[in-house]
């Protein structure tokens, strides 16, 4: 009884497919003996395997999902940290933070992190992305460029008492890149 059914429905479908198609070349005849024959067929030829995609497309989405979680994380903590009480702001964890808005967050007042904290999770993606963000009274994020110190001379300059030498040499040991990692957090 239900295949008997399931056939008429499907007889009735394929007679419906097939009048529509005679009223499209009812309706479109006139037309194509006015501007030339049958509309074009395209034709496509696949260059991939079907498993070649299939593993494009699982790569793409993993990149995708990895991408959109440490987004995500950025997000929330740019959130966290601007919803937080002054005292709180200083143990906020903010590694999914990139530095440059990292450093820019570090120097908001509390208005503009009121402002920040009040902006929709996309206002807040652009202003971590650096793009126009719309988010009235906070700042644009503005790339640092990491300026590495001169290298310092082996030996002091000529001429110094031993007190200007072990000056020196004490700054130019404070001047050395390793001893000034900005922001660390490990």
């Amino acid at each position: 009884m239900f295949r008997a059914i399931a056939d008429a429905i499907a007889k009735l479908f394929k007679a419906s497919v097939g009048a529509l198609r005679w009223t499209e070349n009812l309706v479109f005849s006139p037309f194509r003996a006015i501007f030339g024959g049958a509309l074009p067929n395209p034709e496509f030829t696949p260059n991939m395997s079907s498993t070649e995609l299939l593993e494009e497309y699982e790569a793409n989405r993993h990149a995708q999902s990895a991408f959109q979680r440490s987004d995500r994380d950025g997000i929330e903590s740019v959130t966290k940290y601007a919803v937080a009480s002054p005292a709180a702001r200083a143990t906020t964890d903010l590694w999914a933070v990139p530095a440059d808005a990292r450093v820019t967050l570090l120097t908001m007042d509390d208005h503009e992190l009121n402002a920040l904290a009040a902006a929709g999770p996309a206002k807040v993606r652009r202003w971590i992305e650096g793009k126009d963000h719309g988010i009235f009274g906070v700042p644009a994020v503005t790339p640092t460029n990491s300026v590495k110190p001169a290298p310092a001379p082996m030996q002091p300059p000529a001429g110094m008492t031993p007190q200007q030498q072990m000056l020196w040499r004490v700054q130019a040991h404070l001047g050395k890149p390793d001893h000034s990692k900005e922001f660390r957090l490990t």
